[in-house]
């Protein structure tokens, strides 16, 4: 319990530790993906530690020397750089301290408390979406200007796919998808695996997956492609570039990433500088009784670090073509069908750009076509047959009549 005492509040662990308990679950993704959470009580850590060699090692002759793990020859050090917020319990606060009960003052100390753990976890997970593109650059204070903080983890893979996501089908989205976790496989992290998907892949696998009558397979916000689990990207936080305010996600629009599940990947939190608190902790908080007497200087300091096998990663792009909507449809006594890379699409289906629609018209018994009518890039009217082919070119729209044959 938060003590207050002859002007002065004084914070304990256990103050901390109830904040932390009472917040509701970090839902981010890219959090979610260093599941062990280490304490490392130092306040650098090895370079050499990004390079550790995970997987099977040969067993060994009895009697023989065992195996030494690689640990990497690099003998550099990384210094993360620390969370720290400075913050001040105002007077008019202090005046309700005054007259507040135990539970009062902590009621007070928590709306801080609270607070601060709020910046600390979305910093966190900022550097935890970074980290899964193998580096971090990342906004960083310095004197009165921001400059960039820079860590290199190595290259992660980047696939190049020649699949555009306007004319995705589902079997080519299950085939990029075996792609990149093959791709892990063979940068020697096998086992399971998921995908997160930015706005518009994750939106197209819906739409494929509703076509083929897959609702099922759809989740709150994750979907099963094929026997891949597919999550989509819900991360977003906010950096500073040329002294502009961007906001950025995980994955940008078109992109999926697929994360090895047993690549070791883990979040450190290193020892602090400048504080009592002399072990690691997630975070840490502590109060100085200020000089005018107007208030009391709370500070929070965590120094997170995400340590991450980049071997485990996989990114992939889809291309990023113009489509337009198709429509169709017939009058009575007849169907129309359409098909693009003869596979079956509905009316109001996104076509991407240069592809060709083929067009089938099935009149019933005793019927036959009358007429198309439409219009694509330009206008359109043909009679008498039964197939029409359309380049997509722009918005499509046609339709067919019957008429009793004679």
């Amino acid at each position: 319990m938060a003590l207050y005492k002859n002007g002065s509040i004084t914070i304990k662990s256990e103050d901390i530790e109830r904040v932390m308990a009472a917040k509701p679950e970090n839902t981010s993704n890219a959090r979610a993906y260093f599941k062990q959470t280490k304490l490392k009580n130092s306040t650098h850590i090895s370079a050499a530690e990004l390079k550790k060699e995970y997987g099977n090692v040969p067993v060994i002759v009895r009697g023989d020397n065992g195996i030494v793990p690689k640990h990497g020859v690099d003998a550099t050090d990384i210094v993360p750089m620390p969370i720290e917020i400075d913050d001040k319990i105002s007077a008019v606060d202090m005046d309700e301290l005054e007259r507040a009960t135990d539970q009062g003052v902590n009621q007070i100390v928590d709306e801080y408390l609270d607070q601060h753990s709020d910046m600390v976890r979305e910093t966190t997970n900022a550097l935890c979406c970074q980290a899964h593109r193998g580096k971090i650059d990342y906004m960083m204070k310095s004197g009165g200007e921001l400059i960039r903080y820079k860590v290199d983890y190595g290259d992660v893979t980047k696939l190049t796919l020649e699949e555009s996501l306007a004319g995705l089908t589902r079997g080519q989205a299950i085939a990029v998808l075996t792609k990149m976790a093959q791709q892990a496989k063979k940068n020697g992290v096998g086992g399971p695996g998921e995908f997160v998907a930015g706005a518009k892949v994750y939106e197209k696998f819906v739409d494929l997956l509703t076509k083929a009558e897959l609702d099922s397979q759809i989740k709150d916000e994750s979907l099963n492609m094929g026997s891949f689990k597919v999550i989509m990207d819900n991360d977003s936080y906010t950096d500073i570039e040329n002294g502009n305010k961007v906001t950025k996600s995980l994955c940008d629009d078109y992109e999926i990433v697929y994360r090895a599940l047993n690549a070791g990947q883990k979040l450190c939190f290193l020892r602090l500088d400048d504080v009592v608190q002399r072990s690691a902790v997630p975070v840490y908080s502590f109060t100085v009784k200020g000089d005018d007497q107007r208030g009391t200087k709370l500070y929070t300091k965590s120094k997170p670090f995400p340590l991450i096998n980049t071997k485990g990663i996989v990114w992939a792009e889809f291309a990023q073509t113009a489509s337009f909507k198709v429509k169709f449809g017939a009058g009575a006594n007849g169907t129309l069908a359409a098909t693009v890379d003869n596979e079956t699409i509905e009316s109001g289906a996104e076509v991407e750009a240069g592809k060709t629609v083929v067009l089938t018209a099935t009149p019933s018994d005793n019927y036959e076509v009358k007429a198309w009518s439409g219009k694509s890039k330009d206008s359109l009217v043909e009679t008498g047959t039964n197939e029409m082919s359309i380049e997509v070119e722009g918005p499509v729209q046609v339709s067919v009549s019957f008429k009793a044959t004679n």
